[in-house]
């Protein structure tokens, strides 16, 4: 099962690509098969994938192969904390836009088991909640309750890196590290109920955070990819241990 994706949603659709022939036992029409041998395979993976984006947003590619759907998207539980000076947990969020995903500069190195790649997402749109403290600047920001917003330009640097293994006398991957490295160009905050619910310091504080968000951001990005990185990982290899490796790249 495909989950806990956000602006890196194609570290996992990627791995969709990779290991659907093991999961489904033949491929739904829709996805375009690349051989290890192809003289282009990162734009064979590449246009192969871009293709999906319809399958993705509605999570459906045959009536027999159904994943849950990008949009919107759900996410586990994100959390944070960075001492005194930061500590925050974002919850039941559904987030918007993941389907319009581009990724591009697709490295494959298929002797190593490595893939180097970029993702850009123009505009991610939130909700959700959130639990709050944090130092901003001179100003102790805390509270909690729902949170919504908007995310603008994300780029991700993402590597993966992968290893062989042997089951049942046939040879498997999986991913042994995966690194993700986020920039996001601007974000836009709503978080309700800050100062214990008081509107006027609600107020004060929302505007403080969006007239920072440069600051807000750079809170929150070491903690987010951690998160992401961690959850990629694990999901990602659930999906692997079902492909031998001819599965997924077949000659």
């Amino acid at each position: 099962m495909i989950r806990n994706m956000k602006p890196i949603s194609a570290v996992l659709v990627i791995g969709v690509f990779l290991s659907m022939d093991a999961v489904q036992g033949k491929l739904p029409s829709a996805i375009k098969v690349c051989s290890r041998n192809d003289p282009d395979l990162p734009n064979c993976i590449t246009k192969s994938v871009l293709s999906l984006k319809p399958q993705l947003a509605t999570g459906k590619f045959s009536d027999d192969f159904t994943i849950p759907p990008l949009e919107p998207l759900a996410l586990a539980n994100i959390n944070m904390d960075q001492g005194q000076e930061f500590k925050a947990t974002f919850s039941n969020l559904l987030v918007n836009g993941p389907s319009q995903f581009q990724i591009d500069n697709l490295k494959v190195n298929i002797e190593k088991l490595t893939f180097d790649f970029n993702v850009y997402l123009p505009k991610l749109s939130f909700r959700g909640k959130y639990d709050l403290k944090m130092r901003l600047l001179l100003l102790n920001i805390a509270g909690s309750g729902d949170l919504k917003g908007t995310i603008e330009n994300s780029r991700a640097r993402v590597k993966l890196y992968n290893e062989k293994y042997e089951k049942d006398g046939e040879t498997y991957m999986r991913v042994k590290r995966l690194l993700v490295k986020i920039q996001i160009e601007k974000g836009q905050f709503d978080l309700k109920d800050l100062f214990n619910g008081d509107p006027v310091l609600s107020q004060v504080g929302n505007q403080f955070i969006n007239d920072n968000s440069r600051l807000f951001l750079d809170e929150l990005t070491p903690g987010l990819e951690r998160s992401l990185s961690e959850t990629f990982k694990n999901t990602a290899n659930e999906i692997l241990q079902t492909a031998t490796m001819n599965d997924i790249f077949p000659e």
